[in-house]
């Protein structure tokens, strides 16, 4: 996919996520926290993201990469969505005009938003942070940053096992060996 195909699927996507959120805004850490998890739960959905773009891993969490410029920056340039100061030393993301149509964005994406996007909704930085840092997928990234000392892309295959339910016969005991070959040498059973 072209680099700019991707860039206006992450400003649609970020902008679906602000009109979602609370009062239209979240701050940086947790609008990056829902797109990364949007991602993943589209992903394994439909076998590929929403946004189509890269994750790093940061001490944070996944955060798109270098997403001050290609995410804040981009959506205050567009008039989309501007990072406000308040007094308490929040920076929201606030939106500022929702688009009126969407290019990349069908009715299950914009169903899929609302539900991560309320899921964090009330999360704050160090909450959703925390979530992120349970990512099978960030943790690896994390470890070779810290080892490497450059940011690491988060393999999202992996980081999928976070949000795909354990099937319940992984839940049952392994049955004991023995008793399978006494019930092979007692007939139990058929024939292949």
């Amino acid at each position: 996919m072209a680099a700019d195909d991707r860039n206006l699927r992450l400003i649609e996507v970020a902008s679906a996520v602000l009109h979602a959120a609370p009062g239209h805004s979240l701050n940086a850490v947790v609008l990056n926290k829902v797109l990364f998890y949007i991602d993943l739960a589209t992903l394994r959905d439909r076998g590929e993201t929403l946004t189509q773009n890269p994750y790093v891993a940061l001490q944070n969490g996944p955060v798109i990469a270098k997403y001050q410029n290609r995410l804040i920056d981009r959506l205050n340039e567009l008039g989309i969505a501007r990072q406000i100061s308040q007094w308490d030393g929040s920076k929201p993301i606030v939106l500022e005009v929702f688009p009126t149509q969407f290019q990349f964005l069908n009715s299950e994406d914009m169903i899929k938003v609302s539900d991560v996007t309320s899921f964090f909704a009330d999360s704050t930085s160090r909450i959703a942070s925390e979530f992120s840092h349970r990512n099978p997928g960030w943790q690896l990234a994390w470890n070779q940053y810290q080892r490497d000392g450059k940011p690491v892309a988060v393999n999202m295959r992996i980081a999928l096992q976070q949000i795909i339910e354990a099937d319940p016969w992984m839940l049952r005991p392994i049955s004991d060996g023995n008793q399978m070959l006494s019930n092979a040498d007692a007939a139990i059973g058929e024939d292949w």
